[in-house]
């Protein structure tokens, strides 16, 4: 069997000032043909996971067309988008292929185009009218039914940190090899619930709503269909920062026989409306958070500031928990991480260790969300930005964050990067010379992904609410293609 794969993954936040060019590709992913292998062998991500299903077999080849993959941010440049998407429709090294393996996200939106992964699945069908098609969505894709319409087979991550996506990728590989093999016809069933659900309470490493779902629609596919492959239900939640039509929450059934593929997607569906109220967030503000003082018992605390999360289309610079740590009496050795603050960090690269600079933090890209705040701070390190991941969560895969600069501000250090990426591994603290078993409290834009490394690592780890592009209480922010009865978890009437 030739298998063709292609990557596209990235998840845009309508509300980020920022744009996704083609510089923030080639800092992650930008590889194509045999250079791909290279990359991905080895690493706990989709392609890894697709070149470790193939070397466990002798009847495969893989073909890799374009694979690009950026850190979630604003929406992407649509000139790129136009030229990334052509590339892999109209690659010639696609001719040939028994079937085709295409790595989503299912949230990538363009600076014009609302739905690029529909557009680029579009062209492939149309070229490819008859081929197996296969894909796998990150738990928060905004899936349209006519995407799920043109494929064959799909699935979605089960865990919340992202810990499956090679898992992912080899079980769509499974249903496509059995398509090809086997001339299995197999279908895609699309059913959406009509609401967003918000990440917030969405962890699957502990009890709680999504863990049940997952649980819930395993047990009924295998009720169903036994120990078959098919009929088989992924749910996924959206993506609440995605001002598009197509975000909503649902089911992707993948099936032979519809009838069932419909069952268990309403099935799947029902247990999914039942428990939306349980995904309500519920934070408390950062200012009440410190005022509690979570540490003073000698726990070691780790507060999270999910507003601005670069995973959720954060853009590193909202002053709102750093504003409200200057004066909460941290304990010495504390860590703020981060700021993307790229002139910042020229500025101590030129001065060197030892300086002392009068700076401002946050409000660089965006003032909605609060005033940057003055500081005097004391250059500790310095760095190029250059680690490769250690922890569960895409363990394997380099990370360039550009050059970056450790502070101290008062009983603070501070981290200050060029790129804008969240800190969910231990590598990235040990880049900067900490030992995170030694920080007394860690302020940290991050949310769920922090757990898959630092979730057994902290005695509390607790979530607060500030202003921001990704912040719990959509109401504040300006949606106009969400109809915003999506976002009422009180409605349990199952559609």
């Amino acid at each position: 069997m030739r298998i063709g794969i292609a990557r596209l993954w990235h998840e845009a936040n309508s509300f980020s000032v920022s744009q996704t060019r083609l510089e923030h590709f080639e800092a992650r992913e930008w590889c194509r043909g045999e250079g791909c292998i290279a990359h991905y062998r080895g690493t706990a991500t989709e392609p890894g996971g697709a070149i470790a299903w193939a070397e466990l077999r002798d009847d495969v080849e893989l073909v890799f067309s374009r694979c690009a993959s950026a850190a979630p941010a604003g929406p992407v440049d649509q000139e790129l988008l136009d030229q990334l998407t052509a590339e892999i429709a109209e690659d010639p090294a696609l001719e040939g292929i028994d079937g085709l393996y295409l790595s989503l996200h299912g949230a990538c939106i363009g600076t014009i185009d609302p739905d690029p992964e529909t557009t680029l699945v579009g062209g492939l069908r149309r070229r490819f009218p008859d081929l197996p098609i296969a894909a796998s969505f990150d738990m928060h894709a905004c899936i349209a039914p006519e995407l799920a319409g043109m494929l064959d087979a799909a699935t979605v991550y089960r865990t919340y940190p992202h810990i499956d996506m090679a898992e992912a990728a080899r079980d769509a590989l499974d249903m496509l090899a059995h398509i090809i093999r086997d001339g299995a016809q197999s279908h895609v069933v699309l059913k959406a619930i009509d609401k967003i659900l918000p990440s917030f309470n969405m962890h699957t490493d502990g009890p709680g709503p999504m863990l049940d779902i997952e649980n819930e629609a395993r047990a009924a596919g295998i009720k169903i269909g036994g120990k078959s492959l098919f009929p088989v239900a992924y749910p996924f939640a959206s993506f609440a920062y995605a001002d598009v039509p197509q975000a909503n929450a649902g089911v992707l059934v993948t099936c032979e026989d519809k009838y069932q593929g419909q069952a268990l997607a309403d099935h799947a569906a029902g247990y999914m409306q039942a428990a939306q109220a349980r995904f309500q967030p519920d934070l408390p503000s950062a200012e009440a958070v410190l005022a509690g003082r979570p540490w003073a018992d000698g726990s070691r605390v780790a507060i999270l500031e999910p507003a601005d999360n670069p995973l959720s289309g954060g853009i590193g610079d909202t002053p709102g928990l750093f504003r409200a740590a200057m004066n909460a009496g941290l304990p010495e050795g504390s860590v703020f991480a981060f700021f993307a603050a790229p002139e910042i960090v020229a500025v101590a690269h030129r001065s060197g260790v030892g300086a002392e600079l009068d700076i401002s933090l946050g409000a660089r890209l965006d003032a909605r969300f609060g005033e940057p705040v003055a500081c005097r701070a004391e250059v500790l390190r310095i760095t190029d930005g250059r680690f490769q991941n250690e922890d569960a969560m895409e363990r394997g895969m380099k990370v360039d964050l550009g050059p970056t600069a450790l502070l101290r501000i008062g009983n603070l250090r501070v981290i200050v990067t060029t790129g804008c990426q969240a800190p969910n591994d231990s590598a990235y603290f040990h880049l900067h010379g900490i030992e995170i078993h030694q920080v007394p409290v860690l302020l940290a834009k991050a949310k769920n992904h922090f757990r898959a490394a630092f979730g057994n690592r902290f005695d509390v780890i607790q979530s607060c609410e500030t202003l921001g592009p990704a912040m719990a209480d959509v109401s504040k922010l300006p949606f106009r293609n969400v109809p915003r009865e999506r976002f009422n978890l009180k409605d349990q009437r199952v559609t």
